[in-house]
């Protein structure tokens, strides 16, 4: 892709994503009183941002209808987990890599590829709204799909079953599991992940119980 090619896809992506952004947001700005205009003025910023690095690594292909799906739907229905991932995905992935042309082209998602052989960004796959580090099988593209789907709603469904899950395993290892192990019944107090959980110990089960990643799991390897 050259200088040229990186800065059309990337100008016209912009584009396309304000002008649906400001959309949504003067919409909203209508129907409720209290989402003012200087707050849409900053999410089309955010998302102006976004979208620039979208263009540049050529993440939606807007030559082909799935591309121009996916980029209406992550600054329309889906916009808060765009939102939360350039923030959030974008300043903390971008510590451990770079945006990835070769992982991001066509792929209707940033993602980012770690600077080094070994580290964090090696180790950890992880996807945010959009964004993407590490590149990934099924499974993180299933955590793209699901924002998708769910739109505003994936974020809070998200955190309530993280707390949900949290909740049962304290309750499990306080009230049963001590008992269990005490009487050599179990060899740890608490809930423990299946091998193929990404993260093991005590919030391993938490990470992996919740719906979501048991839903991506089923789906595939990371």
């Amino acid at each position: 892709m050259t200088t040229v090619e990186r800065l059309g896809g990337a100008f016209s992506t912009a584009v396309v994503s304000v002008v649906l952004v400001i959309g949504v947001g003067l919409v909203l700005a209508l129907a409720l009183p209290a989402i003012t205009f200087v707050l849409v003025a900053v999410i089309a910023a955010v998302v102006f941002a976004y979208s620039l690095l979208a263009g540049a690594v050529g993440a939606y292909d807007l030559t082909k209808p799935l591309g121009w799906l996916c980029l209406v739907i992550d600054c329309t229905w889906s916009l808060a987990n765009t939102i939360f991932g350039a923030i959030i995905g974008g300043l903390v992935y971008l510590i451990f890599g770079n945006p990835s042309t070769t992982a991001s082209k066509g792929q209707n998602w940033v993602s980012y590829s770690p600077r080094s052989s070994t580290g964090f960004g090696n180790s950890v796959l992880q996807t945010l709204g959009p964004v993407n580090l590490g590149g990934a099988g099924q499974h993180e593209r299933m955590h793209l799909l699901q924002a998708r789907i769910f739109g505003p709603l994936y974020l809070p469904l998200f955190a309530v079953s993280y707390i949900v899950t949290a909740l049962v395993q304290i309750l499990f290892t306080l009230i049963l599991g001590l008992a269990l192990k005490a009487a050599h019944v179990r060899t740890s107090a608490c809930l423990r992940p299946p091998s193929a959980s990404a993260v093991s110990g005590f919030f391993g089960w938490i990470y992996y119980a919740t719906p979501f990643e048991v839903w991506a799991y089923a789906s595939g390897n990371p």
